[in-house]
């Protein structure tokens, strides 16, 4: 079978069983967004041979791409709600058309987005408090990652669109010939190998956006061609505003549920800065660990909330509880052996980045801390999912916003600095924070409020 048509494969989340279909989706996904971790992991891999405050540079610089990708990211979560639902009721000229013209909005509020980005860069370094060391890196990073970052939000919108419609197999496809591409070429652009001029952190920047744009071009160009289940029109194309808007309705709350998430991790970031630098980069690498963990929750999540839209849209409601229950099944099991798993490597995984006691140490005691909270999470990621999925945006986001910048940063600041636990009390506040998250996501699932949205 050629690549071209195993790209083309989709899961059919409507007839098929709901245990297997889910895993069928599901694992490529959970692999698409493990190759995507790698990105980060390879340029810390080779910028960490710089010391501690590249890794926090890096960790840093993340969280700012992070935060600005999610102001805009949320529109593709919007468009891939609005593509499922029109799918799963049969009408794929809907489903086309929506893809279309919201991958043009992308378009403008991504190249939008950065320009602002690159006038305010300076103010970044203040913002979050780094270190003057870490700073200098960070923007030397920053300011040639941002080249790919329109291409990287492209992708995410694609990668979005052919999802919903049952294919997770074509954006895990064109992430590793990213991933590849990048592993290539940043030795050479960091170190200066060959002919090539040694760039430092802006070698490891520019390395990852040359290779999001050569992704942008095979993605789009398979959309074109109608390679992946889903065939962008632009005959005869004109903006829809009102279209665009529904899309936005959909898109804007997940974005401020993402962006809860992006805005907790960047004043975690702060909290930990003021510990020191090697807090910093333990928090740094330790969080590398738990999203490692957190992918495949990531991809369930996903899953279920496709899931969700294509059965709501066929009119097979008693099919998204039956999803529901079996992710979390699935999860309780996986999450229950990674936590262990981590429990006893997480220490030499972090000792491939760094040779100093202090940071090993700090960063061992924060995944002893946080892997008992893996569940918790898996079952409220997957939980607020199920409500986005029915296009209960609002619902999903009040719950992870309200969890974790209500109740988990709060707890971290207080405890860690109006107790004697030191960074121990971040950590504690981010395990509490997760419990917490997924008893209230249960509560709302159970009321049911979240199935009067209409899309």
């Amino acid at each position: 079978m050629s690549v071209t048509a195993r790209s083309g494969r989709r899961v059919d989340l409507i007839n098929d069983p709901i245990g297997p279909s889910l895993r069928l989706f599901a694992i490529p996904l959970a692999f698409s967004f493990v190759v995507n971790m790698i990105y980060s992991l390879i340029d810390r891999y080779y910028v960490s041979r710089l010391g501690d405050a590249a890794i926090a540079a890096i960790g840093s610089s993340d969280q700012v791409v992070f935060f600005l990708f999610t102001l805009v990211g949320g529109f593709a979560v919007g468009t891939g709600i609005i593509v499922s639902r029109r799918f799963g009721e049969g009408d794929e000229t809907g489903a086309s058309r929506t893809a279309t013209q919201a991958l043009v909005g992308m378009a403008i509020m991504a190249s939008t987005v950065t320009a602002i980005v690159y006038l305010l860069l300076p103010t970044v370094p203040i913002l979050m408090r780094m270190q003057p060391e870490v700073a200098e890196l960070s923007m030397a990073y920053l300011g040639m990652l941002l080249l790919g970052f329109t291409c990287n939000l492209l992708n995410f919108q694609m990668f979005s669109i052919v999802r919903s419609t049952g294919n997770a197999i074509f954006p895990m496809m064109v992430l590793i010939a990213t991933v590849v591409l990048n592993a290539i070429i940043a030795p050479f652009l960091i170190f200066g190998v060959g002919p090539f001029p040694e760039l430092g952190m802006k070698g490891a920047g520019l390395a990852t956006a040359i290779s999001q744009i050569c992704g942008t071009v095979i993605a789009l160009t398979a959309l074109l061609r109608g390679k992946t289940n889903m065939r962008l029109d632009f005959s005869e194309f004109k903006l829809d505003f009102d279209l665009l808007g529904k899309v936005a309705k959909q898109g804007f709350p997940a974005s401020i549920q993402m962006l809860s998430v992006s805005l907790n991790r960047a004043v975690i970031f702060t909290i930990v800065s003021s510990f020191g630098t090697q807090v910093t980069a333990a928090y740094t690498l330790g969080l590398n660990v738990d999203m490692f963990v957190f992918m495949s929750v990531f991809a369930m999540g996903i899953a279920v909330e496709t899931a969700t839209g294509q059965n709501l849209g066929a009119n097979k409601p008693e099919r998204v509880w039956g999803f529901h229950k079996s992710a979390v099944k699935q999860m309780v099991v996986l999450m229950l052996g990674l936590a262990i798993f981590v429990w006893f490597l997480g220490r030499p995984f972090i000792e491939l980045y760094t040779s100093n006691p202090a940071t090993i140490d700090e960063a061992t005691r924060y995944l002893h801390i946080t892997v008992f909270g893996y569940i918790f999470f898996a079952i409220g990621l997957i939980t607020v999912r199920v409500m986005s999925g029915a296009g209960s945006a609002i619902i999903s986001m009040l719950v992870t916003a309200g969890c974790l910048l209500g109740l988990q940063l709060p707890l971290s600041h207080v405890l860690s600095h109006g107790t004697s636990l030191g960074a121990t009390g971040v950590w504690i506040g981010i395990l509490v924070g997760y419990i917490v998250f997924a008893i209230v996501a249960i509560l709302v699932l159970r009321s049911k409020v979240w199935l009067r949205a209409r899309v």
